[in-house]
């Protein structure tokens, strides 16, 4: 089927990595976007052309109530903020906020580590997201506002739990770098002599309109620390079994070639 989406709108499809014995991702099952309230007419007749069982959305009801997505008749929507209160409330993720330099630009930074480090963990939306993987309701479209910060870090654990190696998870979170370059680009040359002043601007502004190599890295380093296998977080995070595990494998993998 011939995509003809912006690549503003940071979507596509997860299937064909392939996992790390030897299998590939089956494709048409698992899609992460931007949110699905930033298409046009022609691409939603795209969208509606996939046989979406699901749309899950990880925004706020505050973002939602701001720029609703359309419903689509046929296509199952959950709404569940991936946001955690805790951390995800004490930052201030404006603008503003993500152009602060020197003392409060590093505080801005570490409060932003600490929230999508702290992300995969006892966070009630992923672990609805991942109930609907392993009940089966695919094919399924996951988003949040731009689809690289709370998709993002969704779709590394999709990836890893499908067998994926780090690297792989890890060039598809830093993919949306690509298909956002033009914002991206824009905002760091407008912005090159602040940053020449504040060197530290440079990594706020990247996670402002972009994603972070090094935050990117933070997340698979602190699943590590934290658990000796991605099955074990996959075990105590969502309380699936090695059984649940192989199932999702098998039922989602295309065998070895």
């Amino acid at each position: 089927m011939n995509n003809n989406l912006r690549k503003t709108l940071n979507f596509r499809d997860l299937g064909g990595y392939p996992t790390k014995d030897g299998r590939i991702i089956k494709k048409g099952l698992f899609y992460r976007s931007g949110g699905i309230f930033l298409f046009n007419e022609e691409e939603l007749e795209f969208f509606k052309k996939l046989g979406i069982h699901t749309i899950f959305d990880l925004r706020t009801s505050e973002e939602i109530e701001e720029k609703p997505n359309p419903r689509l008749e046929g296509i199952n929507y959950i709404q569940f903020s991936g946001i955690m209160s805790e951390i995800g409330k004490g930052i201030d993720f404006s603008p503003t906020g993500m152009r602060r330099i020197g003392k409060e630009g590093q505080e801005q930074y570490q409060l932003l580590k600490q929230y999508f480090t702290g992300m995969p963990y006892e966070n009630k939306a992923i672990q609805l997201f991942f109930q609907q993987i392993k009940e089966g309701h695919v094919p399924i479209v996951f988003h949040c506002a731009s689809g690289k910060d709370r998709t993002g870090i969704t779709a590394m654990l999709l990836l890893l739990l499908l067998g994926v190696s780090d690297e792989v998870a890890f060039e598809d979170y830093m993919l949306s770098n690509e298909y956002l370059k033009e914002n991206l680009e824009r905002e760091l040359n407008d912005k090159k002599e602040h940053i020449q002043k504040n060197p530290e601007a440079e990594e706020l502004l990247t996670m402002m309109e972009g994603v972070s190599e090094n935050i990117g890295k933070a997340i698979l380093q602190t699943l590590h620390e934290r658990y000796d296998s991605i099955e074990q977080y996959f075990l105590v995070e969502h309380g699936f079994t090695k059984e649940d595990i192989e199932e999702i494998r098998d039922r989602y993998l295309d065998k070895k070639r």
